[in-house]
């Protein structure tokens, strides 16, 4: 009788270590950024010890990709299957019932669900406890309602989902203040729900590189900018087209030139022809994705980030750009107040807004904004802190 007792006492004390939680990653491998936030997510969990973490994936190239290059096991869960869509179609539209992931998550004895990304899967959970992620609130802003990327499907779906999290989601991870304190005045969300949690670019936890690995292609490039962005249209590479079509022949810009590298969203094509067209191919190269090695060598090359895009209140290259100790030209309508005094504003409405801050770097020095920036990303990530976070949110 004492032993028995003493085991549920045992059970009772050491219970946090024997919650098993999920960690979703709902996200196709062509997402970029994504796949590089999910994976410094996962850098910073594998070192939380008392926790039985389960990684599962619901497309089978993410699955590959985790398995074969960055050697991280993982469960699929195929959500796309005919059964499991059928299965989770109906268990939203009634309570008498767990969805298909839901079932598959209580099978696998999982107590508590971490979102790495924003995903529609939290719509199908009823019983399992679960944190959210968000990334940036841009469907709800509505100059940008035009983008094909913002299509009232993506917008409804996102809503839902968001909803939904603000109701029934334990935490919910953000990035920005101004994001948080929009997400609570858009869905009536408690503020102590919401927990602002930055994390590490992943290229930025590389230790080095071999230049052997390194296409003679990217060491022959010189002087160039790096704009590394998914071929959306919101990422705005346009103006940068027009800013080098405008200044090519400028005595300073001339000597300059930009590389572009991403997934093709749809603009890819469309974006080369316009390039041609105004015979810019030597003035702007565009490339697909990148490996990290590759990118990684293209950032100590180049002489600054470019960032117009038309969403971002922050973002992995402006992170990526401060760690290499790189000068960033970011859209200052969309920018965080927290990270406007380490980079250069530019006005995307006027090309010569980027002339002039362009100008004011190079001819003066300016080392000291980059040396703030660098200083504010070892703050940022302090990696004690970041971990010690993500226990709280944990539980």
């Amino acid at each position: 009788m004492a032993f028995l007792l003493e085991l549920l006492l045992y059970l009772i004390l050491n219970n946090k270590k024997m919650i098993k939680i999920a960690l979703i990653i709902d996200i196709k491998t062509n997402a970029g950024g994504g796949i590089g936030m999910c994976l410094t997510k996962l850098n910073y969990l594998k070192k939380i010890k008392n926790k039985n973490f389960l990684i599962i994936t619901t497309y089978k190239s993410t699955s590959l990709l985790l398995e074969k290059k960055y050697k991280i096991n993982n469960i699929f869960y195929n959500k796309n299957s005919a059964i499991n869509r059928i299965i989770n179609f109906c268990s939203k539209k009634t309570n008498f019932f767990s969805s298909s992931f839901e079932n598959f998550l209580l099978k696998k004895n999982i107590n508590k669900i971490f979102f790495l990304n924003p995903s529609y899967l939290n719509l199908l959970i009823k019983k399992i406890s679960y944190i959210y992620t968000i990334w940036d609130l841009s469907h709800t802003e509505k100059n940008l309602d035009k983008l094909p990327e913002h299509n009232k499907i993506v917008k409804n779906i996102r809503d839902k989902c968001y909803q939904l999290a603000a109701k029934k989601a334990s935490y919910i991870v953000i990035g920005t203040k101004e994001n948080k304190y929009k997400f609570i005045k858009k869905y009536k969300c408690k503020n102590k729900k919401l927990k602002i949690l930055k994390f590490k670019p992943y290229i930025c936890t590389k230790k080095n590189i071999k230049l052997s690995k390194i296409n003679t292609y990217y060491r022959k490039q010189k002087s160039f900018f790096l704009y590394p962005a998914q071929y959306w249209d919101h990422k705005n590479h346009k103006f940068l087209i027009n800013f080098f079509e405008k200044y090519k022949d400028n005595k300073l810009i001339k000597n300059f030139n930009l590389i572009c590298t991403g997934h093709d969203k749809g603009n890819f094509s469309y974006l080369k022809k316009i390039i041609k067209l105004k015979k810019l191919e030597k003035k702007i190269i565009l490339l697909k994705y990148l490996e990290d090695d590759v990118l990684y060598y293209l950032y100590k090359q180049s002489i600054g980030l470019i960032f117009p895009s038309l969403i971002g209140s922050h973002s992995f290259p402006m992170h990526e750009a401060f760690y290499f100790r790189k000068p960033v030209f970011y859209n200052k309508k969309i920018l965080s107040n927290e990270f406007k005094k380490f980079v250069y504003l530019i006005d995307i409405k006027s090309i010569d807004s980027l002339y002039k801050k362009i100008k004011t770097h190079f001819s003066k020095n300016n080392s000291k904004v980059i040396n703030n920036a660098k200083k504010k990303f070892e703050m940022l990530f302090n990696e004690k802190k970041i971990i010690s976070d993500i226990k709280l949110i944990l539980g």
